[in-house]
């Protein structure tokens, strides 16, 4: 693990992790994330399973990621299989491995991690032995792709039914069943597809012509909905992670479904009808949440956040009981024409967090076509009401090669974009990317813009966004032809993905390792030309997908097809208008809104304990794998302890205010320490010991504080001089004798290599003593230098003669800290 670049991606432990025994189990299930640990645990799904599992103390759900690259040449160094992060078993003893599936570009590396754990990745290659290999999420709409490698999908809400899923496993596997019984129990199910019991034959044009049924009475999969997210279970105690996710805040999901009609938007059809959680019960989720977590910054998640019901009202509520304790608050998915100022200003409370804005296109007749319900007007008031209340970025998102796309439509996105930050000093940042179809959508049978064309307007539309305030970033044009070829792929791509994975493609959804070559390889290996699945599609033309009522019904979908085509517009059915999109049943399954004006009990937290600001130093060790954090994972560690902990920590002051906590010795990565110190400002708190205590109730474990002592605010904080050292080795490789050449020579340099370059310092000033305790271990102390500090291991080298390959072998620890008191 040492020689990983992120080793806190691996650890396990974090606060909030479940760990149990496994001799109260039945079931162990391993959710598997196919994209790196800052991706997965940004993915509110996974935690929702997470949480929903573990309550049933028989089940155990643990978490599994793609490692990165420097992880996966470790494990194969090793001999180890991939395994958990709770427990460390291997993927191939669980009973179930679940995979999300999110993007279609971490395809391989679902096959990747199974591959890693040892699991033979085609279904029929593992017999009766072995995990059962699930998949859910989006991805599951069309499952094609992967339908060699599953056991079965889950599609829809895991909430509905998944839990019911794991009680027939269970009984199945106290039965002693076969994997074929298994499957006939679960076919029929809602939300369950078993690839196996239906057959794709394809006509002698070589074009699907079919997916047949095989199975009596199961000839079509509906998804599983929950019909009330009020009575839907939905996790307190997310896990904290130490290496910070891409989205860094505490995610409360306030409505499930959308019903605006976007006619390119997947989620938008996937995820109906619309259902929203009360603003007492999102209320009272977040405040528990955030007593046990230690976030700072809450999302109201939703795919549209600005049409809850009675939103204005849920966020003044949410900010008077938490902006006290600067707790932030985002709407990640806001509407242009939702945005009020007074929501604005309630967001602006405590910091101004993001500013997104999606027009989509850059005309009023593309965005007709597309169904997205926002005018310019609407834009450009939005934006200078944002810019006058103090943002000074706003993003913008464009897609390129939507249905009736022309030269003029592109160009007016530079100019739309220009319109927004005219008359200002802010910044606008411009993302497009390649309009990709997806199945389940009104677009689903349109065709992608060519290779050729596509980077054509792309580069066009760079060159005219190269202006002051104005920056475009964009997506790459061949990732997304990918991603459209999986999207709306059939079995027949099973073994490219295999060939991608055997020509050593790894995380393809990352530009730097995409590889396109392998790809096209790939695809012409298995004898299939890409055209055929970026093409257009007829009405009548049998779609891999089917077979599968994933959302809207197909003639719904065509018939918005042909509104787009003709410029019409349609209205959300939140008005009372019902579209007849075939989701709901009007019984149990129907739309659900909160009350309009609703008055929700909130839970209000004082805004501050109030009282007099003191300082604290506090002294702590830092052990075992704790010892893999890193500075700025160790720092976030303990922040988000003295908030769990109710402890106020005295802010600076600013447009970005800060807590007032100083770490007097960032450690490096992969030591150990008996003796660290932080310094740490804190508004009224309790005595040291009850600080000390309470941060030792919500450390996780490595972390402990050893004593804590209030200091004068008027003296200078305490600094560190230098730190006394354990350096171990394996080997016998300190001999006595030679301290006299040390104490003579006039200087001892060591080669350093920094950001800056290669550097030399002198080790002379620097040391302090040394002391040989036995052949395999000395006693070293070091003073920091102005001009450079040196590490003990380069120390030893130097003093030893030791190779840069044992260097790498000692083991170090740090057992005292030199302190010189302000």
């Amino acid at each position: 693990m040492d020689r990983v670049q992120k080793p806190g991606r691996y650890l396990g432990g974090e606060v909030g992790a479940v760990v149990k025994d496994p001799a109260d189990l039945t079931l162990r299930v391993a959710l598997a994330f196919p994209d790196i640990y800052e991706i997965g645990m940004s993915h509110l799904g996974l935690k929702i399973l997470y949480d929903m599992i573990n309550r049933v103390p028989r089940y155990w759900a643990e978490r599994v990621m793609a490692p990165w690259l420097d992880r996966e040449a470790d494990l194969k160094r090793r001999g180890q299989r991939l395994g958990s992060l709770e427990s460390g078993l291997p993927l191939s003893d669980f009973d179930l491995v679940g995979f999300s599936l999110q993007y279609e570009l971490s395809y391989v590396d679902v096959l990747n991690m199974l591959d890693l754990a040892g699991i033979p990745l085609r279904a029929e290659d593992r017999g009766e032995g072995g995990p059962l290999i699930v998949g859910g999420g989006s991805g599951a709409a069309n499952p094609e792709p992967l339908a060699d490698f599953f056991d079965f999908f889950f599609l829809g809400d895991a909430e509905a039914g998944f839990l019911d899923v794991l009680a027939e496993i269970e009984s199945w596997k106290r039965a002693g069943g076969s994997k074929g019984e298994l499957r006939a129990r679960l076919a029929g199910r809602p939300g369950i597809y078993v690839p196996l019991f239906f057959e794709p034959a394809y006509g002698p044009d070589g074009r699907l012509a079919a997916v047949r049924p095989v199975r009596p009475g199961y000839d079509r999969v509906h998804r599983a909905i929950v019909p009330d997210l009020d009575e839907a279970p939905f996790p307190i105690d997310v896990v904290v992670p130490y290496t910070k996710p891409v989205h860094d805040r505490l995610a409360i999901e306030i409505s499930r479904g959308c019903t605006r009609g976007c006619r390119f938007c997947q989620a938008g059809y996937l995820y109906r009808p619309v259902r929203e959680r009360s603003p007492g019960r999102v209320l009272d989720l977040a405040g528990r949440s955030l007593d046990r977590t230690g976030y700072d910054d809450v999302s109201f998640l939703s795919l549209s956040a600005g049409d809850y019901t009675c939103l204005p009202r849920l966020m003044t509520a949410f900010m008077d009981a938490h902006s006290g304790r600067r707790v932030a608050l985002s709407l990640p998915s806001l509407r242009v024409k939702s945005l009020t100022p007074e929501m604005m200003a309630q967001i602006k409370r405590v910091r101004k967090t993001g500013f997104t804005l999606a027009p989509e296109a850059g005309t009023q007749r593309l965005r007709d076509v597309i169904n997205k319900d926002l005018t310019e007007a609407d834009l450009l008031l939005a934006s200078r009401e944002a810019f006058a209340l103090g943002w000074r970025l706003i993003k913008l998102y464009f897609m390129i090669g939507l249905p009736t796309e022309t030269e003029e439509d592109v160009l007016a996105i530079a100019d739309l974009a220009g319109r927004v930050r005219t008359g200002t000093r802010s910044q606008v940042n411009a993302s497009f990317a390649l309009f990709v179809p997806k199945p389940h959508t009104p677009f689903q049978w349109e065709p992608m813009l060519a290779p050729e064309e596509a980077s054509r307007r792309m580069d066009g539309l760079r060159s005219r966004l190269r202006a002051p305030g104005l920056r475009p970033k964009w997506n790459r044009d061949d990732m997304s032809l990918v991603e459209g070829i999986l999207a709306r792929g059939d079995r027949r791509l099973g073994p490219v993905l295999l060939a991608v994975l055997k020509k050593g493609g790894r995380l393809q959804a990352w530009t730097e390792q995409f590889r396109r070559d392998f790809w096209l390889e790939g695809l012409a290996e298995a004898g299939l030309d890409p055209h055929d699945y970026t093409r257009g599609r007829d009405r009548n033309e049998v779609l891999p997908w089917s077979h599968i009522q994933a959302g809207a019904d197909d003639e719904f979908l065509w018939a918005e097809r042909e509104k787009a085509y003709q410029g019409l517009t349609s209205p959300d059915c939140r008005s009372g208008l019902c579209g007849g999109c075939g989701v709901c049943d009007f019984d149990e399954i129907k739309p659900r809104f909160a009350p309009p004006d609703p008055e929700p009990a909130v839970r209000v937290k004082p805004s501050s304990p109030g009282g007099p600001v003191l300082r604290f130093k506090i002294n702590y060790l830092k052990q075992g794998l704790a010892r893999l954090l890193g500075h700025l994972e160790t720092a976030e560690v303990f922040h988000r302890a003295f908030r769990r902990a109710g402890l106020d920590l005295h802010m600076s002051q600013g447009f970005h205010p800060k807590p007032r906590l100083h770490f007097l010795t960032p450690l490096p990565l992969g030591l150990s320490s008996l003796d660290e110190y932080l310094v740490a400002d804190l508004v009224g708190p309790p005595g040291p010991d009850e600080v000390a205590a309470r941060l030792n109730g919500e450390l996780p474990e490595g972390f402990r504080i050893v004593g804590a002592e209030g200091v004068a605010l008027g003296r200078a904080r305490p600094q560190a001089e230098g730190a006394r050292y354990m350096v171990r080795a394996a080997d016998p490789l300190f001999e006595p004798g030679g301290e006299g050449a040390w104490s003579s020579a006039e200087a001892l340099w060591i080669e350093k290599n920094g950001k800056k370059g290669p550097r030399r310092v002198d080790l002379k000033p620097l040391l302090r003593d040394v002391s040989i305790l036995t052949p395999r271990s000395i006693d070293i102390t070091l003073f920091f230098g102005e001009a450079g500090s040196v590490r003990p291991q380069e120390a030893a080298a130097v003093l030893f003669g030791l190779s840069p390959e044992t260097q790498a072998g000692l083991e170090v620890e740090k057992i005292e800290t030199l302190l010189r008191e302000g």
